[in-house]
């Protein structure tokens, strides 16, 4: 009979969420600078997170915590890039 892994560790059970407190909810903002603001916060909470996990005992954890890093490092990207098109098109109204 084969043994399951748990998703958390047993000798330290945390889970991403608990280590990445969410201090940073989800925001509805029309604002690309309070958008840019949040997700450059979001990250740096999440790679703090992660500098305090041991690869050894959270490698589930960390897994996730990178590929949620990623996905937010995405999101960013675009509302950077959105930012940038609304300033381009301020600048050829005038």
């Amino acid at each position: 009979m084969r043994q399951q892994h748990s998703s958390i560790s047993k000798s330290n059970p945390v889970s991403a969420k608990e280590i990445a407190p969410e201090s940073f909810k989800m925001i509805m903002a029309d604002s690309a600078e309070v958008m840019e603001y949040y997700y450059r916060g979001k990250i740096q909470e999440l790679e703090q997170s992660l500098s305090q996990l041991n690869i050894l005992e959270n490698a589930r954890e960390i897994a996730s915590l990178c590929k949620e890093i990623v996905r937010i490092k995405e999101v960013l990207h675009s509302v950077i890039i959105k930012k940038a098109a609304r300033c381009s098109i301020n600048i050829s109204i005038k």
